[in-house]
């Protein structure tokens, strides 16, 4: 009986196709939620820092379009966004800023 003989080349191939496949199906599972975490994140942080410099508003920071609706967005959207709370009000954003870098300023 002979043996199948794969070339390194096919080894290799397959090796990455199914590499993509199980990338593939982790993001189809669990979405891009981790995404999109992260993007929410960051602008919480870059409004965060601007709030311990200059102790201005939550709700008058504003830090780009991070909800994808084309207009501006406050620190107070970054933060109803990250903490999923679309009731908090500026002054709970402002302490969850404090919280985040407490040795601000």
């Amino acid at each position: 009986m002979k043996g199948i003989n794969l070339s390194v080349n096919s080894v290799i191939i397959i090796a990455l196709a199914i590499l993509v496949l199980v990338l593939l199906s982790y993001l189809f599972i669990t979405g891009t939620k981790p995404l999109v975490s992260a993007k929410y994140e960051n602008a919480l942080n870059k409004g965060c820092k601007i709030y311990i410099q200059t102790n201005q508003s939550t709700d008058s920071i504003m830090i780009g379009d991070i909800n994808g609706d084309a207009s501006p967005d406050s620190l107070l959207t970054a933060c109803r966004l990250y903490y999923l709370n679309k009731t908090m009000g500026a002054e709970e954003c402002g302490k969850r800023c404090r919280e985040r870098f407490p040795f601000g300023r």
